[in-house]
């Protein structure tokens, strides 16, 4: 007999929903509707991207039934993989991601209470995964379709979101209002991206010309980073810096001229507040 996987993620979700109808119950239809009366986490996530990204034109059913087929799909494709290790950015388990983005935004946001609310409300949490969704489609061919999402997901939440742009797990994207992130950026696990954040190209070269973040990279409100640079990991660009050139790990950079005060540091706990 199969062993039921257990989901602490989704387990937990259920219970605050059902906190969050006792204690306001003019919103039981909202919170049934997206979680309760969804029988797995895969199923909730599909629900509530559906219902955001719907329109009079592609209807919430339409788009339940492509992004549960993204969910299946990638959840094979990690399958397939064996477990060997954490699959690179832009690849695997798009609900995995989820769940992992979850984790990270309860950890690291001091303004998040559960993994119930940030599911329901934030809206960071909500287009990167649709996004996740426009990447998978990028990534069959399906370009038309993955622009579209894409347009769907700068007029929802505000965030311009390439399909072709490759995320790693437990990202944090925090407030999300006019982050910018361009074709062929990649943002590895553990990243933390404000509000007003740019990874965008020079607009002198064409092909692979944006950024790549590596691990625990933390971009503070409105730091643009601009071409085919490398971000070391943990390091820390403060708010309204442009970073044009290669950083290495443990970097601390402030400023609008992006001046380097720490190159090499101590490499402290993660935090979404470590003194950019």
């Amino acid at each position: 007999m199969a062993s039921v996987r257990k989901d602490d993620v989704w387990d937990s979700m259920r219970k605050g929903a059902q906190e969050l109808v006792e204690k306001e119950p003019l919103l039981g239809g909202f919170v049934y509707s997206k979680i309760l009366n969804q029988p797995t986490f895969e199923r909730s996530l599909a629900f509530m991207l559906a219902t955001k990204l719907a329109s009079s034109t592609v209807l919430a059913s339409q788009w339940n039934d492509l992004i549960i087929d993204a969910l299946t799909s990638t959840a094979e494709e990690e399958k397939s993989m064996g477990g060997r290790g954490s699959p690179a950015p832009g690849t695997g388990s798009i609900a995995d991601a989820a769940r992992a983005d979850l984790r990270a935004i309860l950890s690291r946001d001091p303004a998040c209470p559960s993994y119930t609310h940030a599911f329901l409300f934030f809206k960071g949490f909500q287009g990167l995964q649709a996004q996740r969704v426009s990447h998978w489609l990028w990534s069959k061919g399906r370009t038309v379709i993955a622009c579209f999402v894409q347009s769907s997901i700068s007029e929802v939440f505000g965030m311009d979101l390439h399909p072709g742009a490759k995320f790693g797990r437990g990202i944090l994207v925090d407030h999300a209002t006019g982050i910018v992130v361009g074709e062929t950026a990649v943002v590895d696990d553990d990243c933390t991206l404000f509000h007003g954040v740019t990874l965008g190209g020079t607009g002198k070269v064409s092909g692979d010309r944006h950024p790549k973040l590596q691990k625990r990279v933390v971009v503070g409100a409105h730091a643009a980073v601009i071409g085919n640079i490398s971000i070391g990991h943990d390091s820390k660009i403060g708010a309204s810096a442009s970073i044009l050139h290669d950083l290495p790990p443990n970097s601390v950079v402030v400023g609008h001229k992006g001046i380097v005060i720490q190159k090499r540091g101590h490499k402290g706990k993660h935090s979404l507040l470590s003194k950019l």
